[in-house]
């Protein structure tokens, strides 16, 4: 039987019916591929002007910034550069590095998140004489941007080693390594202009020049700094003038070691002057505190009897306690203007911290 004059068969209309949403399916997707495509390419493109633009600024200030091979790409998805070998020099501070090469990534969809590795070797030098050379098998850093602050900054780094090359007159280590090592700073959950401080680092090796070998270090660190979260400033972060107008206050969660088989762990409140100069109330556990006068000795030769008369009196101040099915000693020591004291002991001073200046 034929269909009426005018009208379709039903088995003809359904595949044309079909193959118009197909039709229209593909426009769309080949329409927003389009748009994608076009723009990823603006956006590189604004992304290669305000390189150039901050590469323009250094080099205004009399810096010059070297790239053997530089690339930009990551197509479609993120956006990377490249460069290897990458150098920067700065004459007017008598600054100079090489890097083997450097790697930044951003997605797309979140471009406020850089990743970033670096390939050794490093070779620092500084205007004072100071000169560092250093490699590693990996080193990343993850940096969050907020709209207004920053949000996180991690770095990440395996199989250290370094040689220093002290200038005259400066006591610094020849070498530095570590098995492994973290940073991360990041805005505190609870107060926006608080900063968030972790690290830790293992296998910590040090060697100075006419001291002992020193064992190797294994410590831990968590911190936060009210206050040293300022809001960016020209893309900027510049925390430190914020801190110490804040009161410079450190609100020391955790601080672990373990050096020579002696464990300490340390919590408490503490300031930090302009000066630089340490105050505050720590809580301080120990373990295997017979071993500190030969750790001692092995710092600061000729310590080790004057540290074993201190340890006397001192253990009436130190109370057992149970952590983790773990017995430590524990006390409380106050600092007064860098002046460390257990109860009435004396215990030393911390000297003051060497703060950068600030603009």
């Amino acid at each position: 039987m034929n269909a009426p004059a005018g009208k379709e068969a039903p088995g003809q209309a359904r595949p044309r019916s079909t193959r118009r949403r197909f039709q229209i399916l593909l426009v769309v997707v080949i329409a927003l591929a389009a748009l994608w495509t076009g723009g990823w390419f603006v956006a590189n493109h604004l992304a290669s002007q305000k390189i150039a633009a901050l590469k323009a600024d250094f080099v205004a200030r009399g810096g010059v910034i070297g790239c053997d091979a530089e690339s930009l790409g990551g197509f479609p998805f993120k956006f990377t550069i490249d460069c290897a070998p990458a150098s920067l020099d700065w004459p007017e501070r008598g600054l100079s590095a090489r890097v083997g090469g450097l790697e930044a990534l951003a997605l797309i969809y979140n471009p406020g998140h850089v990743l970033a590795a670096a390939q050794g070797p490093l070779s620092l030098k500084a205007a004072d004489g100071l000169g560092i050379e250093a490699n590693w098998s990996s080193l990343q850093s993850s940096l969050r941007l907020g709209t207004s602050r920053l949000k996180r900054f991690s770095a990440v780094a395996d199989d250290l080693s370094s040689t220093i090359a002290a200038p005259a007159g400066r006591v610094l280590p020849s070498a530095v390594g570590a098995k492994h090592a973290e940073l991360h700073l990041l805005q505190n959950g609870a107060d926006a202009t608080a900063l968030d401080l972790a690290g830790t680092v293992d296998n910590l090796t040090t060697t100075i020049p006419g001291a002992p070998a020193l064992p190797p270090l294994t410590a831990q660190l968590y911190a936060t700094l009210p206050g040293a979260l300022p809001e960016l400033n020209d893309g900027r972060v510049d925390p430190l003038p914020a801190w110490l107008a804040a009161g410079g206050q450190v609100k020391l969660g955790r601080l672990g070691i373990d050096i020579g088989g002696f464990l300490a762990m340390a919590s408490g409140d503490l300031t930090v002057a302009p000066n630089g100069v340490i105050s505050g109330r720590v809580a301080i556990r120990v373990d295997q505190l017979d071993r500190l006068p030969d750790l001692a000795e092995t710092i600061y030769p000729g310590s080790r009897d004057r540290v074993a008369q201190i340890l006397g009196p001192l253990s009436a101040f130190l109370k057992p306690v149970e952590v983790d099915g773990k017995t430590w000693r524990e006390t409380t020591l106050t600092i007064r203007n860098g002046k460390v004291q257990a109860g009435f002991i004396p215990l030393g001073r911390i000297p003051p911290i060497k703060l950068p200046a600030t603009r």
